[in-house]
């Protein structure tokens, strides 16, 4: 992962150095606009060449492309528009413009990488279930994907916890390592679920791509919380019998459909919530819908753009749903979660137009009590 992070900054570099130097060098020997707009043109593709060899050598997936993209987009290309602003007097008025356009991608990486996903938001929303008896509220903790708790992580649940859920779920991807750093790591986020179990008696988790149901076993032992591999959880709160059963994603998918199957069908439960790490498992509750189901895994896309939404979520369900927030599929209100952390790895560590978020989610039953 090292190497490959390396790549991707040593891509970068060649790149933009590759285009900085089309432009200057043709440049120095031509001056109409139209050899500067060529010499732009020239510096681009030469950077995509350069940046895709490099790649090329020393490996390459889906990740560290958007993440070169993304570095080349907001330091080549910028870089490459300030030398011809400095360099080319003689260019046309639209050359100009572009150049200036492409300047502005500086604060747009800026703004991406270390200003959105810090800015934590909290994504309240109601749903109304007939079952309920008054009002039992969710805490949603998704996604946080990291390889170390910080003051980040920690200000999520101080304020998810203030929030005094009856229920907290971790609906998958909770870390991000394994190996040695497992070890020296786990008991970090071991006394951060401790820190909710101790708040809120209910807390559940399920496993994603990025942890697995050992670990997260390992994690979770002796502090309340229970981790559902493809298990239901019946209990009672408030008045109200609530199940609740939790998905493993790489797990046995048979038995993630019985499971689904027995939740779904539970004529003794008032209230049925499926847990699951991607919101696909909506397709496990075909036969028949829940009252409810969490998940996470999308980041809302962790890019999104306006009257667009995201252009990548990695999930079969509609763009809509996958962007995140409370919606309907299959007759079955499903809530996806935005997600505390981003994507880690090769790749880019940014978020822009999705904000990372904590969910909160207020069952409401017929007879509660307005804003109770």
């Amino acid at each position: 992962m090292l190497l490959n992070y390396y790549s991707i900054v040593a891509a970068a570099v060649v790149g933009t150095a590759s285009g900085i130097g089309s432009v200057k060098w043709l440049r120095s020997r031509l001056r109409s606009g139209r050899i500067v707009a060529r010499a732009v043109a020239v510096g681009f593709v030469s950077t995509l060449i350069l940046s895709g060899g490099a790649l090329f050598i020393t490996g390459l997936d889906g990740f560290t492309l958007v993440h070169v993209a993304y570095v080349v987009g907001t330091v080549g290309v910028p870089t490459a528009g300030g030398i011809v602003l400095l360099t080319a007097r003689e260019r046309p008025r639209a050359i100009t413009v572009v150049c200036v356009i492409a300047l502005l991608a500086i604060p747009v990486g800026v703004y991406a990488t270390y200003v959105e996903p810090f800015w934590l938001r909290a994504d309240a929303t109601e749903l109304g279930v007939g079952g309920v008896n008054g009002r039992i509220r969710i805490g949603v903790l998704s996604d946080l994907q990291t390889t170390a708790v910080g003051d980040y992580e920690n200000d999520a649940v101080d304020r998810l916890l203030g929030f005094a859920p009856d229920i907290v779920v971790l609906p998958g991807d909770l870390y991000q390592f394994d190996g040695e750093l497992f070890d020296q790591r786990a008991p970090q986020f071991t006394q951060l679920i401790q820190r909710i179990a101790d708040d809120v008696p209910f807390v559940y988790v399920v496993s994603g791509n990025t942890d697995t149901v050992a670990g997260l076993r390992h994690i979770t032992q002796g502090t309340g919380a229970r981790v559902l591999d493809n298990e239901i959880h019946t209990f009672e709160l408030s008045g109200t019998t609530l199940s609740i059963g939790g998905t493993t994603l790489f797990g046995d998918e048979a038995a993630a459909r019985r499971m689904a199957e027995r939740l779904s069908g539970d004529e003794h439960a008032d209230v049925r919530i499926l847990l699951a790490h991607k919101p696909d498992a909506i397709d496990l509750l075909q036969a028949r819908p829940a009252d409810l189901l969490i998940a996470g895994h999308t980041h809302g896309g962790q890019v999104s753009f306006p009257l667009f939404g995201p252009p990548l979520t990695l999930s079969r369900v509609p763009r809509h749903v996958a962007a995140g927030g409370l919606h309907e599929l299959n007759e079955t209100p499903i809530y996806v979660s935005t997600g505390v952390g981003r994507e880690r790895g090769n790749a880019p560590q940014l978020r822009f137009g999705v904000r990372p978020s904590i969910g909160i989610i207020d069952l409401v039953g017929p007879e509660a009590p307005e804003g109770s």
